[in-house]
């Protein structure tokens, strides 16, 4: 009995392989992403490099070295995105502001890919803003914490700063 016992722990504490990470909602990631390009009610943001690892450069608001650092970090928020909620049978788009979205997210990555996210306006308890991906039918509810660092994105382009004099 003791020995069944010990067996059955042992098979139940085994190592065992990890679970393989899930895909990411929208795969727009710093090792994959090529171009972005985010287009907003008042302003556009659009930069892209020519190979992963190559420096990024603004297309615009105008054309310009783009802030890896900081294009890094708008990238992978984008890939970072989490879901709240999944709306399998919407209504009508209107409803959910995805008819005039407040952003329309296009990331083209290496291998051709290319991904779109629309994100209208926010979830009813403000947790949130709806978004669509295209092609898929569904809603989503995604949290604000992404959507809030593409709006800083438009009002402040990730512009490289200048270099700084030397005496």
């Amino acid at each position: 009995m003791v020995l069944a016992a010990l067996g059955g722990y042992a098979y139940q504490t085994r190592n065992r392989p990890a679970p393989a990470p899930a895909p990411a909602f929208f795969p727009c990631g710093t090792l994959t992403a090529l171009a972005v390009r985010i287009e907003g009610p008042q302003r556009t943001l659009e930069f892209e490099r020519p190979a992963q690892g190559a420096d990024w450069q603004l297309l615009q608001p105008q054309r310009v070295a783009g802030d890896a650092a900081e294009i890094g970090y708008l990238v992978n928020a984008l890939d970072a995105l989490k879901v709240q909620n999944t709306i399998r049978a919407p209504g009508d788009a209107a409803g959910y502001g995805l008819d005039h979205p407040r952003e329309t997210v296009t990331c083209r990555v290496k291998g051709g890919s290319s991904y779109t996210l629309a994100i209208g306006s926010q979830s009813f308890d403000s947790s949130g803003y709806y978004a669509q991906k295209s092609g898929d039918s569904r809603v989503y509810v995604i949290s604000s914490v992404e959507v809030d660092q593409v709006d800083r994105s438009l009002a402040t382009p990730p512009v490289k700063p200048a270099p700084s004099p030397t005496p």
